[in-house]
């Protein structure tokens, strides 16, 4: 069972990192014995362990060139599911509805400092974090990999709010509050406006939601 690879251009392919390639050279010079044996079924369980995983996983250079990755992750990266690679075989998240390179964090990257992403894709909130891992071998020297993980972003309620009725901060603070049972003059006073605006809040929010009165405000945003 194999680490599944993306194609990427020749020059990416080059043995300075341990792509396919740098791990088979490894296994090939590994020492004969106890200790080359270990080191070989240890690759071999990462292999099997990463095939398997269902979080979708993505090695790269600190250039953000693809190295390796997982179905999961390649299945993103073929539908352009918030991922996708460039020519150079290069990772690349959309942000703001253009991709933008990974290489765009390479400084953070080098050094030392993980970088967690939105990821703009259809469906639940997403993020991909970038994981910054140092790599020191005899034979291949020293580089900075980046491991790319994608994950499920776990949303308050005032955050989900927000994200399905484009409430603002305040209004998503307020109808917390009325959900709480809290009166509309006591809100005001907790969020130190007048109760004209806590009112012309709430009359946005009806617009929003497509309610009509406080009570079916707050029962829509209970099945929040």
């Amino acid at each position: 069972m194999q680490f599944h690879s993306i194609p990427r251009s020749p020059e990416s392919a080059a043995p300075m990192y341990l792509g396919r390639t740098g791990m088979n050279a490894m296994s090939a010079a590994a020492p004969q014995g106890v200790g080359g044996a270990r080191s070989m079924r240890l690759a071999a369980l990462g292999h099997a362990l990463m095939q398997h995983l269902e979080t979708p996983l993505v090695v790269a250079d600190a250039g953000g060139t693809v190295l390796e990755s997982n179905p999961a992750a390649t299945r993103r990266i073929e539908h352009c599911e918030g991922l996708w690679l460039d020519a150079s075989g290069r990772l690349a998240v959309r942000q703001g509805g253009r991709w933008v390179p990974i290489s765009k964090w390479h400084t953070e990257l080098v050094a030392g400092r993980s970088v967690t992403l939105a990821l703009e894709a259809e469906g639940p909130a997403m993020q991909l974090t970038l994981k910054p891992m140092a790599v020191h071998d005899a034979g291949f020297g020293s580089a900075t990999w980046v491991l790319a993980t994608i994950e499920r972003v776990v949303l308050t309620r005032a955050d989900a709010m927000r994200r399905r009725f484009r409430f603002t901060r305040t209004q998503a603070r307020l109808a917390e509050m009325l959900c709480q049972g809290m009166r509309p003059a006591n809100a005001a006073e907790a969020l130190g406006v007048k109760i004209s605006t806590v009112r012309t809040h709430v009359g946005e929010m009806y617009e929003k939601t497509g309610t009509h009165s406080q009570a079916q405000l707050v029962a829509l945003l209970h099945a929040c």
